[in-house]
């Protein structure tokens, strides 16, 4: 695009300095304005409405392409105004971010958008609970078909998924300070667990506060079991040692600068380009996989299912410049540090526990 002109979707330009008319009452404005000084209208209504048009009927088949043409109506909108936080939000969900929130009914993207609330605390606390049991049976069951007794076995898979839900507690206690609705922790067997933001979050350095709460309790989770395991008698066996290495281990993949991982959500606030390098290193990870362990192979492989569709429409799509995406030097710079912090400091206990051993085979 040539300086001087304000670029439309379809190639239509306007030179700087002139003038454009309401289209509601005819009053003339200059060509920075977005919405009529006179009437309060929208200055470019009808390309608005074209633009609208030609992204919803992309968004099934082109999703990528929908999303840079709703990115163009933004150029068109005052970003304090409810159409241009909708259609951000629709961008979002497009994009491979969590369900919008707010905006009009028109503009809703997925089912069940409009049900924000978080769960009542008993529901909540049923679904983390009984998601957690049924993943320490199914753990449990599958450590004792490896040789270890029953007892040790339960012990061992009832440690693990205790370290998980530390983990997911971190980006639970982030969106609560946020205030941002999401599901309780459920746990899904040989999955993990996850919380699901029922709401977008308002720029990247949220999201990525949000991502890195959960490496960081988890990872304290885990140092605390180690500690335990050094000094405490009575936690001087096998199981201890285990789910320690276990969840320095959780704590680190997740740290892999891939979306829908914490690591790329944390590296959003950073530079999305940090992507490409992940992207680098969850392929050379599926090539150390692809004849030894076909389970790690098939995480791999989600991993890149949920997250090369967003990779691609903010890279590809030019999204990365976004409002979403600009936020303070301060805090991007902040959270590279605290990001760069972490992951030494499980490097470093990796190494110390010879957890990297396990994780590199």
């Amino acid at each position: 695009m040539e300086p001087g002109y304000v670029s439309l979707e379809g190639g239509q330009t306007s030179p700087a300095g002139a003038v454009v008319q309401c289209p509601r009452c005819g009053q003339s404005a200059a060509i920075g304005s977005l919405v009529c000084p006179n009437c309060r209208a929208l200055i470019y209504s009808a390309q608005l409405s074209d633009l609208s048009q030609q992204a919803l009927s992309l968004e099934q088949s082109d999703p990528v392409r929908a999303a840079k043409i709703w990115q163009a109506c933004l150029e068109l909108l005052p970003s304090d105004s409810q159409q241009f936080l909708a259609i951000y939000q629709r961008i979002g969900a497009l994009t491979g971010q969590p369900a919008p929130v707010g905006g009009q009914q028109t503009l809703q993207y997925r089912p069940g958008a409009a049900d924000r609330k978080n769960d009542p605390w008993p529901v909540a606390i049923a679904k983390t609970v009984g998601s957690m049991a049924l993943s320490i049976l199914v753990y449990g069951a599958w450590s004792h078909s490896a040789g270890g007794s029953w007892s040790e076995s339960l012990w061992f898979a009832f440690g693990f998924v205790v370290l998980m839900l530390v983990h997911e507690m971190g980006h639970v206690l982030a969106t609560w300070y946020y205030g941002l609705s999401a599901s309780p922790p459920i746990f899904i067997p040989f999955i993990g667990a996850l919380i699901n933001l029922r709401q977008s979050p308002p720029n990247a350095k949220v999201e990525a506060v949000v991502g890195i709460g959960g490496p960081l309790l988890g990872t304290i989770g885990a140092l605390i079991c180690y500690m335990l395991f050094l000094t405490v008698p009575l936690c001087h066996n096998r199981i201890f040692y285990e789910v320690t290495v276990l969840g320095f281990l959780l704590n680190f993949f997740n740290l892999l600068p891939v979306p829908p991982l914490d690591g790329g959500r944390i590296t959003a606030a950073i530079s999305p380009w940090l992507w490409i390098p992940g992207l680098i290193g969850l392929g050379g990870l599926m090539l150390h996989d692809i004849r030894r362990d076909s389970y790690g192979v098939m995480i791999l492989l989600m991993v890149l299912f949920y997250g090369f569709p967003r990779i691609r429409a903010t890279l590809a799509g030019r999204m990365r410049h976004a409002p979403y995406y600009k936020i303070s030097a301060a805090a991007s710079w902040s959270i590279g540090i605290l990001y760069l912090l972490l992951a030494g400091g499980l490097s470093f206990l990796m190494w110390h526990t010879d957890a990297f051993k396990l994780f590199l085979g």
